[in-house]
């Protein structure tokens, strides 16, 4: 069976894990341990970071890591790295903005829980593994994908990155702005599968991350409310 599912890269600041989340589960886990095994104890110790190319659930995140910690990876919550992609391993549809489009942002990896009160700001990409409550806040200049649920404020695009998008499994947010933009949530609950935040004329759209899932959401949008909060 081929291993090109899973990709392990190094870092100045330890492993990144790169997953192809097209494949079946069961392959990825699979070519995960066959990878470790015949490393032979090469990794142990490392930091490391799962990266897949499109959101897995929490509950296939958390078997992957289990099998990188059991073959003594230690879990990092801060390794970045250049985004150099070419191509997409998961096809969305055309009009999609790709969170792996080719430029020089920095991409910050980020495990954990932000809670009310908190506040992340990076210049470049994030991916947050984990929730962001009511009353926490992530400002990022280029994408931002939460493998959790957004319920605080997130802000894309802050420097004016105009095709910056916000990815989510659970979309519920607070408030959402890109490139200085601002939505607030319908008070509607979210949909069972990931969302995606983009702009597209003036206004953000919120649509099914998945090309295969075809309803679309839209945001209350007011242009008073053109700033960052």
């Amino acid at each position: 069976m081929a291993q090109d599912s899973i990709t392990i890269k190094g870092t100045r600041g330890g492993l990144l894990i790169l997953l192809d989340a097209s494949k079946d589960f069961n392959e990825l886990k699979n070519n995960l341990i066959n990878k470790f095994t015949t490393a032979k104890g090469f990794f142990k110790g490392a930091p490391f970071a799962l990266v897949p190319t499109s959101p897995l659930s929490l509950q296939e995140t958390a078997e992957l890591k289990s099998i990188c910690e059991k073959h003594g990876l230690v879990p990092s919550s801060n390794i970045a790295m250049p985004i150099k992609r070419t191509k997409k391993v998961h096809k969305i549809a055309s009009t999609e903005p790709s969170l792996a489009q080719e430029n020089n942002e920095q991409t910050l990896l980020r495990e954990g829980t932000l809670r009310n009160g908190h506040e992340l700001v990076y210049d470049g990409n994030v991916m947050f593994l984990g929730d962001i409550h009511l009353g926490a806040t992530i400002k990022a200049s280029g994408n931002i994908l939460i493998m959790g649920t957004l319920k605080g404020k997130a802000h894309a695009g802050i420097k004016g990155k105009k095709d910056a998008v916000i990815v989510a499994y659970k979309f519920e947010p607070q408030l959402i702005s890109i490139a200085g933009i601002v939505a607030c949530s319908p008070n509607q609950k979210s949909e069972p599968f990931p969302e995606i935040a983009k702009l597209i004329n003036e206004k953000i759209i919120v649509e099914p991350y998945m090309s295969k899932v075809s309803r679309n959401t839209s945001f209350i949008y007011s242009k008073s409310s053109r700033r960052i909060v």
